[in-house]
């Protein structure tokens, strides 16, 4: 296992040396007393924690300028006559609730979030 010491020089520079195991460690440490003096030095296991990567798309609308409350209408108003719909079959579906955030993987079809079944 991989180990790591960190240490400070007697000018105050901080240093850091890796080894392949806690005898080369240890011996590091020896030569960093004896040859150049260093009294504060600490090793250290080191340990790889595995990480994943994922995908991740966040959808907003380009025009999204929300009205405020004080500029709302008093009274309804009269819908008006449907524009001419701009993307096709897509502007005659109904508006969709807002969903949660998923991972790709999730909407690809294999139906888990982070892991988890």
């Amino acid at each position: 296992m991989t180990h790591m010491v960190i240490f400070r020089h007697p000018e105050g520079k901080a240093g850091y040396h890796q080894a392949e195991n806690v005898d080369d460690a240890v011996r590091f440490v020896e030569r960093l007393r004896n040859q150049e003096h260093v009294t504060d030095a600490r090793i250290f296991r080191m340990e790889e924690v595995p990480i994943e990567f994922r995908t991740y798309y966040k959808v907003e609308l380009a025009s999204a300028a929300a009205p405020s409350p004080a500029a709302a209408p008093a009274a309804p108003v009269a819908p008006a006559a449907p524009a001419e719909p701009s993307n096709g079959d897509a502007a005659e579906l109904a508006p969709q609730a807002v969903l949660d955030p998923a991972p790709v993987e999730a909407v690809a079809g294999r139906g888990r979030r982070f892991n988890r079944g």
